[in-house]
């Protein structure tokens, strides 16, 4: 039923019949209607409604004007159905019930679609049976209750509506102001309501709206009641205040500022690069009285496009690098400007490549290796040997370069970027706000730094989930940081990415997916965004797509931190592969993250105990959590999960 197209009957705000009719429905009819929606078992005796209705006539004329007034209502009643039925000496709803907006509204309210309750309180356009005279003592006690407890209804289920559908920190700014128009239109100086719609307007990012609106509560407290807000009411406000993306003013040294200033006239792309270290690699050289095998030369120049995806350092591209080893041409070596150098060399009288990284100038060995690269296996192993050789060097480069910044007593933003970073790979809440807060550092100090600002995204992103995603702030403020990281530079896949992480959550899924295929055309080959996209994917209602990229990105990056793992672990269990979901959360250092994947996983297998286990510890750490809340935790596109994990919590012990 439409939510307006089809009410006939309204008995909410100003009584009418919304459809033409011979003659004019009597006023009273509409309250005997409502006196019958109202009532526990929707059917009251004659005698109790012609008391109430009739309350200062003796009981036989009351029966008599009951008679009268049912067939008024069904001589005028413009439906085949019935509004009202007789059952013996009771009168009952009829069907034609069903098209009053006080019986939608009813309905509507208890349903587990927010849609639908936020269709109920859109019919509330007043109070109920609004301009009704209240007759006698008895109908006016009956009002006076009825209309209270209609307001309360009304008014809890609105304050309900506007956080479940701000939970996200995504709703229409018109939709919230149609709410409170209903909810300030049922009690005026109501402060509960001022609050909930200031919170609501908060939770999108309308800061803007929640002052003028709290302005509003004040002016009117002040007028009306000579009172200030409550302090509840007062520390939402600061909340919201608090919480609002504003820039960062952070206490620099004197290096750090002009090293900033030097950097303010140079195109976004140049300033990037410009404090980047720069990494170059040569082919390895041949065992003596032999020519390199070009494969040799191909495994080196994978390496480098490997590395080339991480954001730390900047990679020499392969043909420059080469040309200058073929030469051997020292300016032209100079002219690369290289602080770290690969080489290697095959070892006489073994299938072994020895590789080394150096710093330069200076020629410091940081780290040295030998593989084992058989030429008539390589083809096969060459993928395996590339991404390893290019993780264990990425690696490598990061760990020296933090360790050169922390020997600066006058450290820049890229050092509190590698220290995020190396905070950033475990999953547990303490770790991933301090890697927030270097991230924060590190955008402070460099305002054109893409990478900080979208690393900053991410964490928010990640802590706004750990702790149940019930502070919409961190949800909104990590969108505001996705933008920034676009606006800086657009080129740079990190923004784009995470502002489809955000979509997913908010529950805009075409543009999760449009902003994932835009992130992944922009680097191809990174790992992050390669597994981010799988987890994404299986939400949006494709996990063998998920599966695919999550593989890539295990290839690309086989020893990676946890949150890999608990992306594959969920792209698993919406395979319903519950078995590979708990394999792969047993890989992580810290499960606190997948609690609810272990539970409904274990659940699903018919673990009972060790489910148990995990849904006590979801308990501990969300109390009060339902499985309901955890349906509408998981962003599902299809729809396909809420049995799984519905019947999975049940044999946790979350019902």
């Amino acid at each position: 039923m439409d939510s307006n197209g089809d009410i006939v009957l309204h008995l909410v705000g100003v009584p009418h019949v919304a459809k033409p009719m011979k003659g004019v429905f009597p006023a009273k009819g509409y309250v005997l209607a409502a006196m019958l929606l109202l009532c526990g078992g929707r059917r009251m005796s004659r005698q109790t409604i012609a008391a109430l209705l009739w309350d200062d006539a003796p009981e036989e004329k009351a029966l008599t004007n009951l008679r009268q007034l049912l067939a008024r209502i069904n001589r005028f009643w413009p439906l085949d159905q019935p509004l009202i039925e007789a059952e013996g000496s009771n009168l009952m709803v009829g069907p034609g019930g069903r098209y009053s907006d006080l019986a939608q509204i009813m309905t509507r309210r208890k349903s587990q679609v927010l849609a639908e309750r936020v269709a109920a309180v859109r019919l509330v356009r007043g109070d109920l049976l609004d301009t009704l005279d209240t007759g006698g003592p008895e109908l006016s006690q009956w009002f006076r209750s009825e209309r209270e407890r209609f307001r309360r209804q009304v008014l809890g289920l609105a304050g309900e509506v506007l956080m479940e559908m701000t939970q996200f920190a995504r709703a229409k700014k018109s939709d919230i102001d149609e709410i409170g128009e209903r909810m300030l239109a049922l009690e005026p100086e109501r402060e509960e309501s001022f609050r909930a719609l200031i919170e609501a307007y908060g939770r999108i990012g309308d800061i803007e709206e929640a002052g003028r609106l709290f302005d509003d509560l004040k002016k009117m407290l002040r007028e009306e009641f000579g009172i200030e807000p409550r302090p509840e009411t007062a520390a939402t406000m600061r909340r919201i205040l608090a919480n609002a993306p504003r820039p960062r003013l952070q206490v620099v040294s004197e290096t750090e500022v002009s090293a900033v200033r030097d950097q303010a006239a140079r195109p976004p792309a140049l300033r990037n690069l410009a404090g980047l270290p720069r990494v170059s690699l040569f082919p390895p050289q041949p065992r003596p009285g032999e020519t390199l095998h070009p494969l040799y030369r191909m495994l080196i120049e994978d390496v480098a496009n490997s590395l080339s995806r991480h954001a730390t350092f900047a990679v020499t591209a392969p043909h420059s690098s080469f040309d200058v080893a073929d030469s051997g041409d020292r300016e032209r070596l100079a002219a690369l400007r290289s602080g770290y150098l690969v080489t290697g060399f095959l070892v006489p009288g073994s299938q072994k490549m020895a590789l080394r990284l150096t710093r330069n100038p200076g020629d410091e060995i940081i780290w040295a290796t030998e593989y084992q690269v058989e030429l008539e296996n390589l083809a096969v192993a060459f993928r395996m040997i590339s991404h390893r050789i290019a993780a264990t060097l990425a690696s490598e480069i990061e760990r020296d370069q933090l360790e050169r910044l922390r020997a600066d007593p006058k450290p820049l933003a890229y050092r509190h970027y590698l220290e995020g970073h190396l905070l950033f790979k475990n999953c547990d809440l303490p770790r991933l706000r301090r890697a927030r807060v270097e991230f924060q550092k590190a955008a402070a100090i460099d305002k054109d730094f893409a990478g900080a600002r979208g690393a900053v995204s991410n964490a928010l992103q990640l802590e706004w989930l750990m702790l149940g995603a019930n502070d919409p702030s961190l949800l909104m403020q990590a969108r505001h940081e996705a933008e920034a990281a676009i606006s800086i530079d657009a080129g740079n896949s990190v923004g784009h990415w995470m502002s489809a992480v955000i979509a997913l959550h908010q529950r805009d899924y075409d543009k999760a997916a449009e902003q994932f295929l835009e992130a992944e055309t922009l680097n191809p080959n990174s790992a992050d965004l390669l597994e981010s996209h799988g987890d994404s994917l299986a939400h949006l209602g494709d996990p063998d797509a998920g599966w695919e990229r999550f593989q890539r990105a295990i290839e690309l990056n086989p020893f990676p931190p946890d949150r890999y793992w608990w992306g594959g672990a969920t792209i698993a269990y919406f395979r319903e592969d519950f078995e590979g979901a708990i394999d792969m959360c047993g890989k992580m250092e810290s499960d606190q993250s997948v609690l609810r994947i272990l539970a409904i996983c274990h659940g699903n297998l018919g673990h009972k105990e060790a489910a148990r286990n995990y849904g006590a510890r979801l308990k501990d750490m969300y109390p009060g959590i339902t499985a309901a809340d955890v349906v509408k935790l998981i962003p599902d596109k299809k729809g396909k999960m809420k049995d799984v994990i519905v019947r999975g919590l049940r044999v946790a012990g979350i019902s």
